[in-house]
């Protein structure tokens, strides 16, 4: 992106309107890395905030969601690395397991309809407990080329790593997810039959 072209982000109404069309999707990253609302919103208004106050750090080599994302997941690993150095990590575990990414797959705002919430109930609450249970770096992967439908190209834009390490990382995390969702299955269908 030329200088001419870059928008002017140290300007409010101009760092507003670039990026509001963006928030949903910021959210869902919050949310992902996060894995509670109230903390994803926290973590979302903080990396706001920042980019605000750097914008003119903001240089056009990529779309303002990728520098904002970058934000967003340096500001995240500086909350984790925060708390750990309070907390155990053996509390910090036990914290994030308590979560539960009800909103995942939809979009943060979205519920499923109470007809499809019935009939897909179990493998619902098993893929949202697989997904979790995926280490951070492949589940951000599946999550923005899965979910957000993100091409690998984007994916590495935003994360900051070769496109390699996108793929190898896309495909683990997704084979990971599946042998834990089946594996998962065949726990439910064995308890079924006894």
């Amino acid at each position: 992106m030329r200088a001419a072209d870059r928008p002017n982000l140290a300007d409010r109404e101009v760092f507003e309107a670039t990026v509001r069309p963006y928030l949903p999707q910021i959210y869902r990253v919050c949310l992902a890395l996060c894995r509670d609302a109230d903390e994803a919103e926290d973590l979302l208004q903080n990396s706001l905030v920042k980019a605000y106050i750097h914008a003119e750090s903001f240089q056009g080599r990529s779309d303002p969601f990728a520098w904002i994302c970058g934000i967003v997941r340096n500001e995240h690993l500086e909350t984790v690395r925060t708390r750990l150095r309070r907390f155990s990590l053996l509390d910090a575990v036990l914290d994030g397991c308590a979560s539960v990414l009800g909103t995942l797959f939809t979009g943060g705002s979205e519920e499923p309809s109470p007809e499809e919430r019935a009939i897909h109930s179990e493998q619902w609450d098993t893929l949202l407990v697989c997904m979790r249970s995926l280490p951070e770096d492949h589940r951000m992967v599946v999550l923005l080329c899965d979910v957000e439908e993100f091409s690998y190209e984007r994916v590495s834009e935003i994360l900051e790593i070769p496109i390699g390490t996108v793929k190898s990382r896309h495909a683990r995390g997704r084979a990971r997810l599946k042998a834990a969702f089946l594996e998962s299955e065949r726990g439910t269908t064995a308890k079924e039959e006894r």
